[in-house]
């Protein structure tokens, strides 16, 4: 039995080389040319000339004049997707940034493809028009309704991960145009604080030449900024005292040795540049008065709604870095002080003058509340003195960001810190105490609140189910974008598939399969079921379950072969997987679909986990791997299997031989056999021994079955 699946690794990693080079003519092709984007140019616009330097078309009116931009956003950043290919986009803008239209070229998200279907990736995309490459704009979850004015757009159930690649390529790819070509912006290479320039300063001698800016608003001065608007009248204390602190602003720019080791303790210093290193700019917000700098549910570490950072008329990407501020002794701490980011890599020039804005909000009225904002704008600008300014031939300016999917890591930060808690606790158990753990009166209980866990949490909540579309999709990134970038998108998921890889080798197969697979819980659970109302289990015959067992590498192999000569059927092949029906749709989807997905649940009431058994090509693949297991772990005697068939009889999973050999390609790590091992009152020679007058302690009785 052991060649067919060597063989078969062989051939799969043969084709999966296949793969990878069609991929790379297949990236090649999802560009669109002249006559395609042309056709797809709504009148009474249509496409101009292309540019001789760069990948962009002109947009011209019904007279021929030019009014904006048509380019195709592969040509200027790839972000791989989950099916491992970048998408490709068509985005039209005006010479003022606005964003036409966006439309979709192609791409393989599964979950528009064959999931919602292109209808809710369309409307989702239609939101853009009228919104600005100058604006931040934010995908927020579908739970939570989008507030335009603050440049949210909605977002599409189960899809937020693939909607935030979206969401970057559009901007990422309209921000490169607009630095090259709106406003005559060019893209030059950040200047670089000198990190050797330190001139001692006192707190009012920064204030006074301008190193660190401190501005005062009365609320006289912010209620001139709502006059003539709705909001005029909304807030009574700006009129009975205008000369009073609305908001006291510091800004200051810790890049700069000067000012940073002047205001910073050494340890607040430290902390700093260790925590963001070379490519991030650290500023400094200080705040006293009525305006707060974020809300109160603020997500730490993540984008400000109420801040905002332009540069040169556009917008810089600002992120809460989470570091707390140590100020020296002697210095009075603020009422609230924040640490904000700003990447060099999405174009902030520390060495240019910024503008720093915070929203002023006023609202009336509790049911359908009238809301106003404006902006309180500060600039801020250093000496040059304190910057070296390389020229463009001396630094790699690149105008995407290089990592775009830490937002989702650290949105689910919690998440995260929850799930290795819950992997560590479960690899312990599983390496240290295995024994203790499969003994009955704690695995029973045990093992069901884990799969719970598993189900609840991995599968439902956290949508971390594993799946074969990932392992073709990571293929096909490697060859045309090397990374993991499409996989980091969704940092449950790449924890998970981290802490498939390493119990590989430790355990094989079965740690996935038998305790963090939320479609096999649900398999489990249903035969759990059915024996509570009665179900007569059947156990198919030893010959027609290696049989059947051969079905599932014949499976993936389709798949693998489909992606080969087939490519844009490979995501349909691999709905052979319920996965996405079952856990990521939570059975929301045409009625096909949820017959299938449930006919296997109802199956393990009868034949228990059949499809994981025999059918499913990501088992087949995660056996293969299986093979990297450097240890046999479950313990074993003489008499098992001669003449010993107890074990045998019991796996529900019919993965231990007549000799009594474990097949652990096929074992799904459930115990069962460990616990009728170490159980004096179960296991045969156990038995056997205590009867011969064998009496005594667990151990005499374990060493006269020896």
């Amino acid at each position: 039995m052991i060649r067919i699946p060597l063989i078969f690794l062989t051939l799969l990693l043969a084709v999966m080389c296949i793969i990878a080079s069609q991929s790379i003519s297949a990236h090649a092709s999802a560009r669109f040319d002249r006559a395609a984007i042309k056709a797809l140019i709504i009148p009474p616009y249509d496409l101009g000339e292309k540019d001789p330097d760069l990948p962009v078309f002109a947009l011209t009116n019904a007279v021929g004049e030019q009014i904006g931009y048509v380019f195709q956003s592969i040509d200027l950043i790839q972000i791989p997707g989950f099916s491992g290919e970048p998408p490709n986009l068509l985005i039209q803008m005006d010479k003022e940034g606005n964003f036409f239209d966006v439309k979709v070229l192609s791409h393989g998200e599964p979950v528009f493809a064959h999931g919602h279907g292109p209808g809710p990736l369309n409307d989702f995309l239609r939101q853009y028009a009228g919104l600005s490459v100058g604006q931040n704009v934010k995908v927020m979850l579908a739970t939570k309704k989008a507030d335009r004015s603050k440049n949210q757009i909605d977002g599409v159930a189960m899809a937020t991960a693939s909607l935030r690649i979206f969401n970057e390529t559009i901007l990422a790819s309209a921000l490169d145009i607009a630095r090259k070509k709106l406003k005559g912006l060019t893209l030059k290479p950040a200047a670089i604080a000198k990190p050797d320039l330190f001139e001692p300063r006192s707190w009012d001698d920064l204030i006074r030449e301008g190193l660190v800016k401190r501005v005062r608003f009365t609320n006289a001065d912010i209620q001139k900024l709502f006059e003539g608007s709705d909001g005029a009248d909304f807030d009574e204390i700006a009129a009975s005292d205008p000369d009073g602190t609305y908001l006291d602003l510091i800004i200051a720019d810790l890049g700069v040795p000067t000012i940073a080791r002047n205001i910073l303790t050494q340890r607040g210093y430290d902390d700093i540049f260790r925590h963001l290193g070379e490519t991030k700019v650290p500023i400094l917000v200080m705040v006293n008065g009525r305006h707060p700098l974020v809300r109160e549910d603020f997500v730490p570490a993540s984008i400000p709604e109420r801040v905002t950072v332009e540069q040169d008329g556009l917008p810089v990407g600002i992120r809460d870095s989470y570091i707390d501020v140590e100020l020296k002794p002697g210095f009075k701490m603020p009422a609230q002080a924040m640490v904000f980011e700003l990447d060099r890599r999405l174009g902030f020039d520390p060495g240019s003058g910024w503008v720093l804005k915070l929203n002023s909000i006023r609202s009336q009225g509790l049911i359908q509340p009238t809301i106003v904002t404006r902006a309180i704008s500060v600039d801020y600008k250093l000496p040059a003195r304190f910057f070296d300014f390389p020229k463009a031939s001396d630094i790699d300016i690149r105008s995407d960001n290089e990592a775009p999917w830490l937002e989702s890591w650290r949105v689910q930060t919690a998440n995260i810190i929850a799930l290795l808690i819950f992997l560590l606790g479960l690899f312990g158990l599983l390496f240290y105490r295995q024994s203790w753990l499969a003994l009955a009166q704690n695995l029973g209980p045990a093992r069901p609140l884990i799969l719970l866990f598993t189900l609840l949490f991995i599968g439902w909540y956290g949508q971390a189910q594993l799946s074969i579309v990932t392992v073709i999709a990571l293929v096909k990134t490697l060859a045309v974008a090397p990374g993991l970038s499409f996989l980091l998108y969704d940092p449950l998921s790449t924890v998970l598939w981290g802490a498939v890889i390493i119990s590989f080798f430790l355990w094989g197969r079965g740690t996935f399969c038998g305790w963090l697979c939320p479609y096999g819980v649900m398999q489990e659970f249903a035969r759990i079921i059915g024996k509570y109302i009665g179900v007569k289990s059947i156990r198919v015959p030893r010959i027609w379950d290696g049989r059947l067992k051969l079905v599932k590498y014949g499976v993936l192999g389709a798949i693998v072969l489909t992606a080969i000569l087939w490519p844009t059927y490979a995501e349909s092949i691999a709905e052979i997987e319920p996965f996405k029906t079952a856990v990521t749709l939570y059975f929301w989807r045409s009625w096909p679909y949820m017959l299938y997905a449930a006919f296997w649940i109802v199956l393990s009431m009868f034949v228990f986990k059949g499809f994981c058994r025999y059918v499913c090509p990501l088992g087949a693949f995660l056996s293969l791997g299986g093979l990297l297991r450097i240890r046999n772990w479950i313990p074993r005697r003489a008499e098992c299997g001669t003449p010993c068939q107890l074990c045998s009889v019991k796996c529900d999973y019919q993965a231990i031989e007549k000799s009594g050999a474990i097949n652990y390609r096929e074992c799904f790590q459930c115990l069962d056999c460990v616990t009728i091992h170490d159980d004096v009152k179960t296991c045969v020679p156990l038995v056997l021994a205590a009867r011969n007058g064998k009496n005594g302690s667990k151990e005499r009785i374990y060493e006269a079955a020896q």
